[in-house]
């Protein structure tokens, strides 16, 4: 090539080519274009760095090798290109290019035929090398000095507009990724069940991600693992399970992986994981799987609360004697064979933990919970109804619950499911009167109590040794004292005070003190009346106020 004048049209040209576009392969054909006829050179390859630092990919070349665009990779180390690239400095073979070291011969490129090699390292503007301008002559040539620097100026102007090509390209993918995670996030908006949204994202994230196959893992919590539930292509095989162990290996593949697996997690919750096969798009993954999270979420909330609602109203019509075909229809839409035995369970103080774990007793079961109370119905396993009894008392005991736990008797059949209720109600109450801490009763342990919790229950009657009991307890209610505590203690030790002073941690004294203020109140002679009926008199009234704070607290409740 000539100097002076035509050296300067030459890189005027070059600037003008480079400055008329910002699309990379536009930019490097015409470079190409201009580098092979002011070069007079047989072939101009040009190489670009791929994201991952370790080959040049052949990304333009004249003709007629411009469709192996693409398809020419050289690994770091390989050929004059990559020494050119690692020196950053040209580098060229005068003649038998074949015979030098350095070269490696590429037979897609026809690199026999040529006899000398220019290769000149594109520098962009933080120093790094944005590729290699790699030119070829048929015959013996040797480049002279200045027509080296002409295309090392070229290649200078070249990666800058490589560089700009690139942030052009990359602020369009972005642009394009944005809009595409939005219409993704406006279609799983508009799903409305697990069974849509869940191919949706497995089609839509194949596409998004140029994978080859899309699927889609939602979390078994019972099993920790996660299984496969939906796929793109559909027909394509996939591992059915995915243990939580294997998930670290799994996760965030990328560079020259050929697969991301990105967890899908919403509220710090793992829901589960999405796998694309033959994608590095680790980041746009990432925002798939957010997107995917987000309306999964949503939509076992609908799905949790819909069935909740189902369960609350299934339960009350059982527990108010509904139809029997209708409720045998209901209950067989919500997984319940009411035909088998089963038990009614109901608690106080209770939180999902536990209506979690009580369920985990007995598959099949069903239960619902409103702020500290839980109603479950409990299929009766094969090991029998005792055994289920046994473990709901090593869950309770287990996990320290405050939680109080009444339990009917088995039944089966609609038909006895709503005296079930009761009972389990009257269990519950029995907390109380059995124990009076936080405990398990079954109805079958309340034994005699099962008649006075009847009565508590339907209101109590007027009755004089009940209204003079009632008025202690109204006096220990206005006064935080505990004389109707120290009349009942007092009866269960038969009246010796030695023995009641002892279990109340008071003096005798004191307690012949109280023994006067609860007659003064009341109007009760413990010398003259009946103290058993006394006795029954108490619990009727502890029962009663256990009924109206209940009452009370659902009140407050709902």
């Amino acid at each position: 090539m000539a100097m002076g004048a035509r050296e300067g049209a030459f890189l005027s040209r070059i600037i003008s080519t480079v400055g008329s576009s910002l699309e990379l392969d536009k930019v490097l054909a015409a470079v190409v274009e201009l580098l092979s006829d002011a070069s007079a050179v047989h072939a101009c390859f040009v190489y670009l760095v791929d994201d991952t630092g370790d080959r040049l990919v052949l990304s333009s070349a004249s003709e007629p090798y411009t469709h192996l665009a693409g398809d020419i990779v050289l690994e770091r180390g390989e050929g004059l290109a990559w020494w050119s690239a690692e020196r950053r400095e040209p580098a060229f073979v005068p003649d038998k290019l074949l015979d030098d070291p350095r070269v490696k011969y590429v037979p897609e490129l026809d690199e026999d035929k040529f006899q000398s090699l220019l290769t000149v390292p594109m520098v962009g503007k933080d120093d790094s090398v944005v590729g290699v301008i790699v030119a070829h002559t048929e015959a013996p040539r040797e480049f002279t000095q200045e027509e080296v620097d002409v295309v090392v100026s070229a290649a200078s102007l070249v990666a800058g507009a490589i560089e700009n090509a690139r942030l052009y390209e990359e602020t369009r993918r972005q642009v394009r990724e944005l809009e595409e995670l939005t219409t993704l996030a406006e279609e799983i908006a508009g799903s409305r069940s697990l069974e849509e949204l869940l191919p949706l994202v497995a089609a839509r994230g194949r596409e998004i991600l140029g994978a080859s196959v899309c699927h889609l893992y939602l979390l078994d919590g019972g099993l920790e693992e996660l299984v496969v539930q939906a796929s793109h292509p559909p027909d394509v095989e996939a591992r059915e399970r995915i243990g939580l162990a294997e998930l670290g290996p799994e996760l965030a593949r990328g560079g020259r992986g050929s697969r991301v697996s990105v967890p899908l997690v919403a509220e710090d919750e793992l829901l589960g994981l999405l796998v694309a096969e033959e994608s590095v798009a680790l980041n746009l993954a990432r925002g798939v799987a957010s997107q995917a999270a987000v309306g999964i979420k949503k939509v076992q909330l609908i799905e949790r609360l819909t069935e909740e609602n189902a369960i609350r109203d299934f339960f009350s019509t059982l527990a108010g004697g509904g139809a029997p075909a209708d409720l045998r229809r209901r209950s067989a839409g919500l997984g319940l064979d009411l035909e088998s035995e089963h038990v009614v369970v109901v608690a106080e103080g209770a939180n999902e933990h536990l209506g979690r774990a009580l369920a985990g007793l007995a598959p099949g079961a069903l239960w619902d919970r409103r702020e500290r109370s839980l109603t479950a119905v409990l299929p009766v396993p094969p090991t029998g109804a005792d055994r289920l009894v046994a473990s709901i008392r090593q869950v309770q005991g287990r996990r320290a619950s405050r939680a109080r736990i009444g339990i009917s008797s088995a039944c089966s059949g609609p038909e006895r499911c709503a005296g079930a209720f009761v009972q389990a109600r009257q269990a519950l109450l029995g907390t109380v009167v059995l124990r009076g801490e936080p405990a398990v009763v079954g109805y079958e342990e309340l034994g005699a109590f099962k008649y006075l919790l009847r009565l508590a229950d339907d209101g109590l009657p007027r009755d004089a040794t009940i209204e003079a009991v009632a008025r202690l307890a109204e006096y220990d209610r206005e006064r935080s004292a505990q004389l109707l505590t120290t009349l009942e203690e007092f009866l269960a030790r038969h009246g010796s005070v030695s023995a009641s002073s002892e279990a109340l941690y008071v003096h005798p004294n004191t307690l012949r003190q109280r023994l006067r203020r609860i007659a003064e109140i009341s109007g009760l002679d413990l010398r003259e009346d009946d103290w058993l009926m006394v006795e029954i008199a108490v619990k009727l009234v502890r029962l009663r106020d256990v009924l109206a704070e209940r009452v009370e607290r659902l009140a407050r409740s709902s």
